[in-house]
């Protein structure tokens, strides 16, 4: 710890002297604790969660036993074996790399960005120790925890398989609404300084954020994703494909860094982060088995992040009515349509044995017309490409998606990873992985 403080001083003071206006005694000590942040994940592990681990049993009890050079010799021996800890890994680092060239070169926030310098610099230390000592680098690093050693193939697989756990097309996908409005209120005309935060805010968001939440939602339906044709293939959880318990290590480690950095970048960040969180449990484990409200809620979360980019622009979303009403009444729609198609598919277990499907089937078509109604009548108001890209989305999901379409199986891709009839990856030939043959 000593060694990493030292470093991290050492980069506060080279800061310093590129960046003379901010003092050397804040640059030396801010560079010196983000330094030392690192390692309180190793307490975390020695206490909590790699408290089973024999490593940790021995340090436990040579700090019982007050025998802290015993304690403190045990743990320079061992420590670069040890490759469970969540927070070294190359992730982390992009993540801290991102942010210092925010905080230093954007947004001017000097101490902020001096503490994340102190991070890397303890980050690549470790990197530079293991090749040093071990000749390699230990697989914590690539995400592959608790392994003796890694080979590029084995990453590379990883690296789709993370893709696939976080669900990043539709991450990216849904971040689009966000990213819109804030440009919207910023009325298209960003500085650099904007530019970069909401670059920064998005990459938090999704899939940083939502990653996060994609999982805790693959972990709560596994059984369920298990029996159903195309998340038993397309969702790496019930494929079998990523292990229970590694996607509780990467929904933890998400989870951290998203709130940590998000507090880091904007309070209004953090409290919206807090918000979607509440909103997405009382989603995942009351709402979504209850009939109307299930899709009432999935509507309210995704118009969320439309008016998420409203709130970080510094704007009322009441400026934007037209845009977010319309936005509203378009998913509303889609839900509606997504629900009906479960019900026809037997897994919507909430509408089974019901007349509630063929009310919702007209319900849709009514939201839709009525939406297209209120489109047409606002059609002078602000946003009028946005409004008309998700009218044509709903028109798509409402209409046309229906058996050997692209559109459906556009969607299937973008939504679970696979498509039902094949059209989309057969023309772009993008099949990333095989279904199992129907017998």
């Amino acid at each position: 710890m000593l060694l990493h403080s030292l470093l991290g001083a050492l980069l506060g003071y080279v800061f310093f002297y590129f960046e003379p206006s901010y003092g050397i005694i804040p640059s030396l000590i801010l560079g010196a604790l983000g330094a030392m942040l690192p390692d309180a994940d190793h307490l975390f592990y020695i206490f909590t969660y790699g408290r089973k681990t024999d490593y940790a049993k021995n340090l436990r009890y040579f700090l019982r036993n007050k025998e802290l050079r015993e304690f403190q010799k045990f743990a320079i021996e061992n420590h670069k074996f040890n490759t469970g800890i969540y927070s070294h890994n190359l992730v982390t680092v992009f993540i801290a790399i991102i942010f210092f060239s925010y905080f230093a070169f954007v947004q001017e926030n000097f101490g902020a960005a001096v503490f994340t310098l102190g991070m890397i610099s303890h980050y690549s230390y470790d990197i530079f120790e293991d090749w040093l000592l071990l000749g390699r680098i230990n697989p914590n690093w690539f995400l592959l925890f608790k392994r003796e050693k890694i080979n590029t193939p084995v990453f590379l697989k990883k690296l789709f398989l993370f893709a696939k756990l976080i669900r990043f097309f539709p991450n990216i996908l849904g971040s689009f609404p966000l990213v819109y409005g804030y440009f919207l209120a910023k009325d298209f005309n960003l500085s650099i300084k904007e530019l970069g935060f909401i670059f920064l805010a998005t990459f938090l968001f999704s899939p940083i954020f939502y990653g996060a939440i994609y999982i805790m939602d693959d972990i709560r339906d596994l059984e369920s994703d298990r029996k159903h044709p195309v998340k038993s293939h397309g969702r790496a959880i019930a494929s079998g494909e990523v292990s229970l318990a590694a996607a509780r290590r990467i929904f933890k480690i998400l989870f951290f860094f998203s709130f940590v950095f998000a507090l880091l970048l904007s309070y209004k960040l953090f409290v919206i982060f807090a918000i979607f969180l509440v909103l997405n449990l009382l989603y995942l484990f009351f709402l979504r088995k209850i009939p109307i409200a299930d899709i009432v809620m999935s509507t309210a979360l995704h118009s969320m992040k439309l008016i998420t980019g409203f709130v970080l622009a510094s704007v009322s979303p009441l400026n934007f009515l037209a845009v977010v009403i319309t936005d509203i009444l378009a998913y509303l729609s889609i839900a509606s349509g997504k629900k009906v198609l479960e019900h026809k598919q037997g897994y919507a277990e909430s509408m089974l044995d019901t007349n509630y499907a063929d009310y919702l089937s007209i319900f849709q078509y009514l939201v839709y017309v009525l939406s297209i109604t209120y489109l047409f009548r606002t059609i002078g108001e602000p946003g009028l490409f946005y409004r008309i890209v998700v009218m044509v989305v709903a028109l798509s999901l409402t209409v046309l998606y229906k058996p050997k379409t692209a559109m459906r199986s556009l969607v299937d891709f973008l939504s679970y990873g696979d498509d039902r009839e094949g059209t989309f990856t057969r023309v772009f030939n993008i099949k990333l992985w095989k279904r199992e043959k129907k017998s």
